[in-house]
């Protein structure tokens, strides 16, 4: 979030200084701090003049290259990016979405490799106690398999597909042309949603269960327990039989 804040003071003077002379602020129009500020937070774009130290292993500021007439020059009064500020801003969502996208597809293809075409991984959900009698025929396995051969091209187009997106937005970044790769972006993150739902289609359909209508109880009886539950009722008949009164000898 990002919250904008104008004040009264058309010119005030700030701690800067520049050639002896101290900074003033309009902040009556903070468009500057604005642009600035979401450009940080949504882009990740910092100054100029903040640099990295090793030896104090922080950022400190290094006010030789607070340089440009950009938001993020302290120094000057100009609002609009840079052409170099707009390229660190393509290039940076460009290896957002290429991670995001990397990772959802190894995900996808994770979940496809601990699948198993066979019947030891059908599973049967029960709720609340209540079974559900179902018709698992024996040769469920091969009609799986047989099932996933019919979605295998289409796994594999949507796979090629993406990976060639990958090569097609690294080519076009490999040439510096980073607004015409971003434009690639959107229909990258919808074939990479259209793969993983496609995998999690594919997963489903594996697990093909016809049940019926019909729901009972199972109840299943142990004859094991019947002689504790006779040995428990004698003890409680023992314990809690009414007794007869003593007669009272004087």
């Amino acid at each position: 979030m990002i919250i904008v804040v104008q004040s009264e003071a058309a010119s005030w003077e700030s701690y800067l200084q520049c050639n002896g002379r101290s900074l003033v602020w309009d902040l009556r129009w903070p468009t500057k701090a604005a642009i600035a500020a979401t450009a940080e937070h949504l882009a990740g774009l910092l100054p100029l003049h903040l640099v990295y130290s090793q030896a104090h292993e922080a950022a400190i500021e290094d006010w030789t290259w607070s340089v440009g007439c950009n938001p993020l020059s302290i120094t000057s009064q100009g609002w609009h990016l840079s052409m170099f500020q707009s390229d660190v801003i393509a290039r940076s969502y460009i290896v957002t979405a290429l991670e995001e996208s990397i990772q959802a597809v190894n995900a996808a293809i994770y979940r496809l490799i601990m699948e198993r075409t066979s019947i030891l991984s059908l599973t049967i959900s029960f709720f609340d106690q209540m079974y559900i009698s179902c018709d698992l025929n024996r040769n469920l396995a091969a009609q799986s398999f047989k099932l996933f051969k019919t979605r295998e091209r289409n796994l594999v187009d949507k796979y090629n597909s993406i990976v060639g997106l990958w090569r097609r937005i690294s080519t076009i970044s490999g040439g510096l042309r980073y607004h015409d790769a971003v434009k690639l972006l959107s229909l990258l993150e919808d074939a990479s949603s259209g793969f993983t739902d496609y995998v999690n289609s594919t997963i489903a359909a594996l697990h093909p269960i016809h049940c019926t209508r019909e729901r009972k109880v199972g109840i299943e009886f142990d004859l094991t327990t019947i002689p504790a539950f006779i040995v428990v009722f004698v003890i409680l008949w023992f314990v809690l039989r009414p007794r007869r009164p003593k007669p009272k000898i004087n």
